[in-house]
């Protein structure tokens, strides 16, 4: 493939335009305007969430991958369906664990009212 003045025109806007929204998010970042300080942890409390933990790394590793062959290799690489299958467990255990998160009962909840009372036999 021969890359035309075009296409090298093209890749070059998409790159600064890649590059841009990242330094823009890192500036946010930097500044405090995007708090990653609950990235890791469950909401409303402290404990670092394992199924989060490996979702991120996990993806992290898997991207890291594909760019390093695709750069290597000069062209986009195929990525075997058994990765995106553990990528998918991945992602299905964070979602798992947020389901049992949220079914779990609120501790700072206000009980349910009692039923009212049936009418006793005989009263209508």
């Amino acid at each position: 493939m021969v890359w035309t003045d075009l296409s090298w025109v093209i890749a070059a806007a998409l790159i600064v335009v890649i590059l841009g929204m990242a330094a823009v998010v890192l500036y946010l970042i930097a500044y405090g305007r995007i708090d990653l300080s609950q990235v890791l942890t469950e909401p409303g409390s402290n404990k670092a969430s394992l199924s989060r933990f490996q979702f991120l790394i996990f993806t992290f590793v898997i991207a890291g991958l594909f760019l390093l062959l695709s750069v290597e290799s000069g062209t986009f690489v195929n990525i075997p369906d058994s990765v995106l299958g553990l990528l998918g467990i991945s992602a299905g255990s964070y979602a798992i664990s947020k389901g049992i998160a949220n079914a779990k009962p609120d501790p700072n909840a206000k009980p349910a009212a009692p039923p009212p009372p049936s009418p006793p036999p005989g009263a209508f």
